[in-house]
């Protein structure tokens, strides 16, 4: 099967037996990030989010759908409130996929919604967006580890030599050079920090990742754990900073980033990390996460020249893909003037 469509029609097969409930299954597609193939799934007056991994050639550790499903279920029995429970796995064709129960509450992209205008509300969204990635930091690590989710202890180095593993296979193959990338990556290895205690790590946590109810304005739901670990929680409050602009020149950097956060009664970025740092407990200064903003920015954009390759190589019609061609570029431009900021005679 290599078409949305044709897969389609096998999983509403698997569906039909798998979810709870009796009647027809009807699937739709929804606009739900450009990684993974996200569907809508209805059964009567119950909805169900099922992902996939995209067809075509990807990493061998990237898109794994199962994990994915298996750490919800970690997350389920750990007592995490704001997290989807698995409905339903396939190993075997249609799958790999998963089911999984549908949350309450909107997400907020690249345009506000219209219950969303006034300073206070969005205030209040940002105080929600860190109190729960500090809920999701105090969370137990044992049962992950036990799971095989992963390990305590040396995630940064994994975490560079993953990514620049993956980098160095695509280069392998013939993909176009990316003037910025090594510098960056020297960087990162050269400047890395001591690691801190480890806790659960989302790793693709961001504003556009969770859900938000519209009448406290609070987080309802975290979404995409397909990259979630256990590792230093700084990475997570980085990769929060990387897509959080908080000036017109950030947005400027990377365009596919938005604005919606400039808007008045978001906090900049100080502030979100002086939030973290009270809902933690700990003393967390702006200048020790930076490094880890530019981790993050270094590792999205591999991740979407990844899949940049794969719309050159047809495998999918995304027209969100076509901009990458020179979005990527000037994302690690300013990554390296980050990382040049920090430490000049670094990069």
């Amino acid at each position: 099967m290599d078409s949305v469509a044709e897969w389609s029609a096998a999983a509403v097969v698997w569906l039909t037996e798998a979810l709870p409930g009796t009647g027809e299954v009807r699937l739709e597609p929804i606009v739900a990030g450009h990684s993974n193939i996200v569907l809508a799934a209805h059964r009567g007056p119950d909805s169900y989010i099922v992902r996939r991994p995209p067809f075509g050639h990807f990493a061998a550790s990237a898109h794994d759908v199962l994990r994915e499903a298996r750490l919800l279920t970690v997350l389920e029995q750990v007592g995490a409130t704001r997290t989807p429970r698995v409905a339903a796995m396939a190993e075997d064709p249609p799958g790999p996929a998963y089911a999984m129960t549908r949350l309450p509450g909107h997400a907020i992209r690249q345009t506000e919604p219209a219950w969303l205008s006034t300073p206070a509300q969005r205030s209040t969204i940002a105080t929600s967006l860190v109190e729960t990635l500090a809920e999701l930091h105090r969370l137990p690590t044992a049962p992950f580890e036990a799971a095989g989710l992963g390990r305590t202890g040396g995630y940064l180095t994994r975490q560079l030599k993953r990514w620049s593993g993956q980098r160095d296979e695509f280069v392998a193959a013939g993909v176009r050079p990316l003037a910025d990338e090594p510098a960056v990556r020297d960087w990162l290895f050269a400047h890395a920090p001591e690691e801190r205690a480890s806790t659960l790590v989302h790793g693709d946590y961001k504003l556009d990742n969770v859900l938000v109810d519209d009448q406290t304005c609070t987080v309802t739901g975290v979404l995409d754990w397909e990259m979630a670990t256990l590792g230093d929680p700084l990475a997570d409050l980085g990769f929060l900073l990387a897509f959080w602009p908080d000036s017109r020149e950030a947005v400027d950097s990377f365009e596919l980033l938005g604005d919606v956060t400039l808007h008045e009664g978001y906090p900049d970025r100080a502030g979100m990390v002086d939030a973290y740092a009270k809902a933690i407990g700990q003393p967390i200064a702006l200048a020790d996460v930076t490094w880890y903003q530019v981790l993050a920015m270094w590792k999205m954009a591999l991740l979407l020249e990844a899949s940049y390759t794969r719309f050159l190589a047809g495998t999918t019609d995304d027209e969100f893909f076509a901009r990458l061609d020179t979005a990527i570029p000037r994302l690690l431009a300013a990554t390296r003037d980050l990382s040049a900021a920090l430490d000049p005679t670094g990069a």
